[in-house]
């Protein structure tokens, strides 16, 4: 049974009162032990899209970040480019609004490295035991990295139920070929309405993939691998994907994904899930959303299947109704809990310890 510690908390708490309460966890979970000196540990968090402003703030972990420098590790905060169209698709526009939302070694002591590259397709495919992968493709620092801090806001999502640490990790550790692999059944096309026959795609591909056909491009999909190179570069919305790829598919791909994400540095790596300004939406959304339930606390644990399980059983213990029937009724976000489970990820039964600070 895993261990998950607690602590209530509030978006109103004073920042002080809010490092104390993070740092009481790091210290009462046994975090400060795993790492080890000169270790490189990533600090995976979301920065928030632009118009964002319920995402986890910048300076949050300033203490745990304090107390890691003096052990003689180098932490840095990281996230991945996204597929979608956005300040995050690419890595200096994403460096920019990461700063602009308080995320500037300055403010937090930690550096900000986007952990697959320039473009999304900085990767390692890494070997995994699962049902639908026997390898999945991760962002190159993330894997290089020696340790991980990985701070999730739970959320409801469009496509998963809940946002929490398996997504974290899954889809916000996959360079841009693995969040395809989980997002998509099918290779791209091109929508021939959109295409101006620019030819930027074309130049972008690696696989010499994509080609003219008369004024307008076409995919030659015995070719294509699915990186997602030309979903980026397309100024016009011309490059299409099936997006309907079932919640439960999506759910289990999102799973092994995770646990690619973790697979050599599994004992060095530590989470946090912030249930505060819980919102029905993940923080990609562009808007200001409103939280769905009252604030409930922080939590911490060394298992990501446990610990979202936990947060799940306390929105809706706070809440009296289920995190899913506060955003999405018709998903069962358990899907991605018990694959993980299955395939050793984590555990679904976990003891559930008080603290208080």
């Amino acid at each position: 049974m895993s261990k998950v510690y607690f602590v209530k908390a509030s978006a109103k708490d004073s920042l002080e009162t809010i490092h104390n309460k993070i740092y009481s966890l790091y210290l009462q979970a046994g975090f400060d032990n795993i790492f080890s000196l000169e270790d490189l540990i990533a600090i995976k968090i979301h920065f928030g899209e632009k118009g964002n402003t319920t995402h986890i703030p910048a300076n949050y972990f300033n203490k745990v970040i304090n107390q890691l420098i003096k052990k003689g590790t180098k932490p840095f905060f990281t996230d991945t480019c996204v597929l979608y169209k956005s300040n995050r698709s690419d890595a200096v526009n994403h460096l920019l609004l990461a700063d602009k939302h308080g995320f500037a070694i300055e403010k937090t002591g930690a550096p900000v490295i986007i952990a697959d590259g320039l473009r999304g397709s900085n990767e390692i495919e890494v070997e995994i035991k699962g049902e639908l992968f026997d390898k999945v493709s991760i962002a190159t620092e993330a894997v290089s990295a020696n340790g991980m801090i990985v701070a999730s806001h739970i959320t409801g999502h469009i496509a998963c139920g809940v946002g929490g640490a398996i997504k974290n990790l899954g889809m916000g550790l996959a360079s841009r070929k693995g969040k395809l692999r989980q997002h998509s059944s099918v290779k791209p096309w091109i929508d021939v309405a959109k295409c101006t026959g620019c030819g930027e795609c074309i130049y972008w591909c690696p696989e010499n993939a994509i080609f003219m056909n008369g004024d307008i491009g076409a995919i030659n999909e015995k070719i294509c691998v699915g990186c997602g190179e030309c979903l980026t570069v397309c100024h016009f919305g011309a490059v299409q994907y099936n997006w309907k790829t079932s919640s439960s598919d999506l759910q289990k791909r999102m799973a092994e994904h995770a646990l690619g994400a973790i697979m050599n540095k599994k004992d060095k790596v530590c989470y946090f899930n912030f249930l505060i300004n819980i919102t029905a939406d993940c923080d990609c959304f562009d808007i200001v959303q409103k939280p769905v339930i009252k604030d409930i606390g922080i939590i911490a644990s060394n298992d990501p299947v446990a610990i979202d399980k936990a947060s799940i059983d306390l929105i809706e213990q706070h809440g009296g109704k289920s995190l899913a029937n506060l955003s999405y009724p018709s998903l069962d976000p358990m899907i991605q809990l018990r694959h993980g489970e299955k395939i050793g990820l984590g555990k679904l039964d976990y003891e559930l310890i008080n603290i208080s600070k």
